[in-house]
């Protein structure tokens, strides 16, 4: 064949070239793995300088003062400070503002650091206080100041007049001492405990047959007052019948106290 000479020359020179080809491809992949080596993550010196200055800027903006006022004091040297791949977050965990909380999400630690600001007392974090409820409504009742007998005739020493609590009140307590004069009680009661109307009634004043003294006032302004006899039993407040035994004339009155009347 004429032509092999020229065929071989041509198969040798696409094999060099393929192989120049190969030789720069595999040079190129080498080439680009020292042209970026791996980047060496923070140190704890660097992360303890961002903890740092984050402390002193959230310390400064917070508190609205300098950031060359803000003095931090020295990490403990056992304390590894670790980079934070998150934004830092900062907090007052107690109620002095001298201790700052430091916290990192990722991956999660926290720190504790003291602070001071040049020129100001430490402040005091105000605690929130739970709302109290509104104390219920409370009115002025009458209790026995002392033990109270049944059948006994009672007078202002007898009570006195406190401040209770009206959630637990019955509607018929007494409220004034001037409720009980002239009354005597229908049942015992201990002292402390509140006087109802129920526990009350009108003591008998008059008896039947007893000489009372009536008075009565005239239109001119003055009083007259005359001995008669009560035909009827009467209780403070009441009207009953009297007799005159000079006359034998029948009277009415209204009882105001023991054995006295007024007129009617």
């Amino acid at each position: 064949m004429k032509n092999a000479p020229q065929i071989l020359c041509r198969l040798l020179d696409q094999l060099v070239a393929r192989g120049l080809l190969m030789g720069c491809v595999v040079w190129l992949f080498s080439a680009s793995s020292f042209a970026a080596p791996p980047v060496k993550p923070a140190d704890s010196g660097s992360a303890q300088q961002v903890l740092q200055s984050s402390v002193k800027n959230w310390v400064s903006q917070s508190r609205k003062v300098s950031a060359d006022l803000v003095s931090l004091a020295p990490l403990d040297s056992r304390v590894k400070v670790r980079a934070c791949d998150k934004p830092l977050s900062m907090d007052l965990p107690f109620s002095s503002t001298e201790t700052v909380r430091v916290r990192c999400s990722q991956p999660v630690w926290q720190q504790y650091v003291r602070v001071s600001v040049a020129g100001k007392a430490p402040e005091t974090v105000a605690s929130v206080q739970p709302e109290k409820p509104p104390e219920p409504p409370k009115r002025w009742v009458l209790v026995a100041s002392v033990p109270l007998q049944r059948g006994m005739t009672l007078n202002e020493t007898h009570v006195q007049r406190v401040q209770v609590d009206t959630s637990s009140m019955p509607v018929n307590v007494l409220e004034q001492a001037s409720e009980v004069m002239h009354a005597e009680v229908v049942r015992d009661v201990r002292p402390g405990v509140p006087l109802r109307s129920h526990d009350i009634r009108p003591t008998v004043l008059v008896k039947r047959g007893q000489m009372v003294l009536l008075s009565v006032v005239q239109p001119q302004g003055f009083q007259i007052s005359a001995r008669v006899e009560a035909m009827q039993d009467g209780r403070f407040g009441e009207q009953i019948k009297l007799k005159n035994r000079d006359s034998g004339r029948e009277l009415s009155g209204r009882v105001q106290g023991p054995n006295q009347l007024v007129g009617l």
